[in-house]
């Protein structure tokens, strides 16, 4: 079984599977732990990894909107992954790639603004109050840590990918990934060195783990151009316009068709609309099968 594979499912949201990795729950155990709060513990990491989730539906949705595909969103230890495949074509890999940095800086941007307004009432707050304010600062700050580490320009990072987007645009596929990965590879040397240097031995795991990453990305962006097939922002814009002027007429369309009357009496005129409780019968021996109120059924001339 794939190591990616073992996940317990936490549902399907548009359309994307949504699973938390076994090892998540030594994590969340640990973390939790470390607290020295139970109740603080389980909203921090309940917290820190809705924020992730939705900063891991800012790439699948985008790949979608850039004509591509988003099956699966995996979170572990280490963060969220997710599987999906935009058009092979620079922007529509830039943009899924940015989406996730922009929901977290918007979240970063929400919890700042939310303890800026609590701070000057904390003095005379009481205790539920300060332990939300507490959550809502640890929010905004693992929101800001979150965004700078993504920023890195190194695989499998969100920075390494914009890096390597953005030289696509002038670049190969193969030479702007090329260049990315000797980036990353550079970054993670150098963040060993430092490590060594300055005993925090823990980087060495995450420069090995961008040195992996690094090492297969290539093989992905291999795979990823054997489906090509041309994408354009602009036509991706028009294609919006087109879907939501069909959708709006078709509402339009609706609402005309609800207050239409179904049923209209060929001699008076009456409606279902205007007499709900009028029993409307269609005459058989009429040519075109008009229809009569109860009122004319029996009187009138047959047509």
């Amino acid at each position: 079984m794939d190591f990616f594979s073992a996940g317990i499912p936490l549902g399907r949201y548009w359309g994307i599977n949504v699973r938390l990795h076994f090892t998540f729950l030594i994590y969340a155990y640990w973390r939790v732990s470390e607290m020295g709060s139970l109740g603080f513990g389980l909203a921090f990491v309940g917290g820190l990894y809705f924020c992730i989730l939705l900063h891991e539906f800012g790439h699948a949705l985008a790949a979608r909107w850039c004509d591509g595909e988003a099956t699966d969103i995996l979170l572990w230890p280490f963060g969220g992954l997710a599987f999906c495949r935009p058009a092979f074509h620079p922007t529509a890999h830039l943009i899924t790639t940015v989406a996730g940095p922009f929901v977290t800086l918007v979240l970063w941007l929400g919890f700042w603004v939310a303890t800026a307004v609590m701070a000057p009432f904390m003095s005379e707050a009481g205790t539920a109050a300060r332990y939300v304010f507490f959550f809502l600062t640890a929010m905004r700050e693992m929101n800001l840590l979150l965004l700078l580490f993504n920023l890195i320009p190194a695989f499998p990072m969100d920075g390494g990918r914009i890096l390597r987007d953005t030289l696509w645009h002038w670049l190969s596929a193969e030479k702007a990934t090329k260049i990315a990965i000797w980036v990353s590879r550079l970054i993670a040397g150098t963040a060993i060195v430092w490590a060594i240097m300055s005993a925090h031995y823990w980087l060495i795991f995450i420069a090995v783990f961008i040195l992996l990453q690094s090492a297969s990305e290539q093989n992905v962006i291999a795979f990823e151009s054997s489906g090509t097939y041309d994408f354009s922002i602009r036509e991706r814009l028009r294609r919006g316009h087109r879907q939501r002027a069909f959708y709006q007429a078709v509402e339009v369309r609706g609402r005309e068709a609800a207050t239409e009357a179904m049923h209209t009496c060929a001699v008076c005129g009456k409606t279902d609309n205007q007499f709900p409780a009028l029993d409307f019968r269609v005459c058989t021996d009429c040519a075109n099968g008009e229809e009569y109120c109860p009122e004319h059924l029996n009187t009138h001339s047959h047509r």
